[in-house]
């Protein structure tokens, strides 16, 4: 296994930068990683401060933060406008890491458990930035390890050359078993899988052919219980 640790992208800064500006210099920065920050818009009447995530790879984590400034504009509108970061931690995103598993996913639970006034949300911490920046800093939370487990594949999803991280899209359809022992086959279409190289440059996306799965194989695959649960009720498979 390998560690992942945090990267601040964005250090500690009590006084706060405007997120368009950081934004517009350090976008590169923010591909394929998983982010958690903190920021406070202007609008805000008191000490509130937003925590949030971004756990996906591409460039989810800048297109999460452009919609900050999308909604609350910049400063120099004048007025209740603009927008600014406090802190981004990051770490690369690695697809054998499950959401709920990731780094940045720990980091918020316990942010939100956190003793602080909440306002309006768990998300929003009415104290100051320096009190919620000494409390990350006592709990270690600034720099958490995220351990990579190599991809679960088992016998049977092995010999059909797929990983437990393939995830299924649609259940185009089924055939049924020609003997009492056999299962129901499922016509399975995957999403686009898409990969980073060992410089987190993205690879050709790869588009699997469609395969015969059985309900046993679907299960192990991202979203496959929940379509083939969804298949079967629909078409009286129970």
């Amino acid at each position: 296994m390998g560690g992942n640790n945090f990267k601040i992208l964005h250090p500690f800064d009590k006084n706060g930068t405007e997120l368009k500006t950081w934004l517009d210099a350090n976008k590169s920065k923010l591909a394929n990683q998983r982010i958690f920050y903190i920021l406070r818009a202007k609008m805000e009447k008191n000490d509130v401060f937003k925590i949030g995530i971004s756990e996906r790879g591409g460039q989810s984590a800048y297109g999460r933060l452009k919609d900050y400034y999308h909604f609350y504009g910049q400063s120099n509108q004048g007025g209740c406008y603009g927008v600014k970061i406090h802190l981004i931690l990051a770490n690369t995103f690695d697809p054998n890491v499950q959401t709920s598993d990731s780094n940045v996913r720990r980091v918020e639970t316990k942010m939100k458990a956190a003793p602080f006034k909440k306002a309006r949300g768990s998300e929003r911490l009415e104290a100051s930035i320096s009190d919620i920046y000494e409390y990350m800093k006592e709990h270690n939370l600034l720099n958490v390890e995220e351990e990579s487990n190599p991809v679960r594949q088992t016998p049977r999803l092995k010999e059909l050359g797929q990983s437990s991280t393939d995830t299924v899209k649609q259940i185009l359809g089924h055939n049924l078993p020609k003997t009492r022992s056999g299962q129901i086959k499922y016509t399975t279409e995957f999403a686009v899988s898409i990969r980073y190289d060992k410089n987190n440059k993205p690879l050709p996306a790869k588009k699997m052919p469609n395969k015969e799965l059985t309900y046993d194989q679907l299960v192990q695959l991202r979203n496959g219980r929940h379509l083939a649960d969804e298949y079967n009720k629909k078409h009286n498979l129970n």
